[in-house]
């Protein structure tokens, strides 16, 4: 991870640190990503309970910040009160964005239509408390592209983690105000499309995450991921894009720190 190390800051922008899976070896994993340069990450909500969780972490831990939301998969479960207590843990200034929300029709974990007033709800708060809103897709790129562009207020950052759609839909996306999350997916051997696109994309509109504690990349596919593989995924970034590993970090962080609108150190 020499790499890495000689970077002066590294960002993992999607994290789970809220996952059960990590929580119990929280301290384990935060010394591990310290160790490899990491040295801020985001903690995303994907439900009420995992959000407060986000809050804390990110109140108990330098370097750690939090976002408020309800994944699509549990949709179904957003009302009005949901909204209200989202509200509220917003008000934590370690609080950065709404999310992550959005449509995954490959599950379909939620009824269609319960998704999309979700993720339309999640959009309006986001601009409402004038906060970038942190962006699932999966099997339902169109759609999901239409719900963006039927918004009624888009001043807000949008940040599409996980990006693994085409060039024309990402093109599509930037023409709408987001940047594009890549992780551990891009280091898989059939994910050769993916790094084409990473490697056209204009660097200031790229983050890199983990999505941890799922998509270990190459060659760490068992067991959890965690952000201290963070520098397998800059890797494989740089190389696709023909450079450095510290460009790429520097780049991905002063992205995340300027769409998360991070005070200055």
């Amino acid at each position: 991870m020499s790499e890495i190390a000689r970077a002066e800051r590294a960002f993992d922008s999607h994290t789970h640190l809220n996952h059960p899976r990590l929580l119990r070896k929280l301290a384990q994993v935060l010394s591990r990503a310290q160790a490899a340069g990491v040295r801020e990450m985001i903690v995303v909500g994907y439900d009420v309970a995992s959000s407060r969780v986000a809050v804390s972490l990110a109140q108990e831990q330098q370097g750690l910040w939090a976002t408020v939301g309800v994944h699509p998969h549990d949709a179904a479960s957003v009302d009005e009160a949901t909204l209200d207590e989202l509200r509220t843990l917003a008000r934590s200034p370690r609080v950065v964005a709404i999310g992550e929300t959005g449509l995954d029709f490959y599950r379909d974990l939620s009824p269609r239509d319960a998704q999309e007033q979700s993720f339309g709800s999640h959009l309006a708060l986001a601009a409402e408390l004038n906060l970038p809103a942190v962006l699932h897709c999966r099997s339902a790129q169109d759609r999901f592209l239409a719900v963006l562009r039927e918004r009624s207020d888009a001043s807000a950052p949008l940040i599409w983690h996980s990006f693994d759609g085409s060039l024309e839909q990402a093109q599509q996306a930037m023409a709408l105000g987001a940047v594009l999350g890549f992780n551990g997916s891009i280091t898989y051997p059939r994910s050769e499309q993916m790094r084409q696109v990473a490697a056209a994309l204009p660097i200031e509109r790229v983050l890199l995450e983990t999505d941890c504690p799922y998509l270990p990349p190459e060659p760490r596919r068992k067991g959890d991921n965690e952000p201290a593989n963070l520098p397998l995924i800059s890797r494989q970034l740089g190389d696709a894009r023909g450079v450095g590993t510290d460009d790429v970090l520097r780049a991905t962080t002063a992205n995340a720190r300027r769409v998360f609108r991070l005070p200055n150190n």
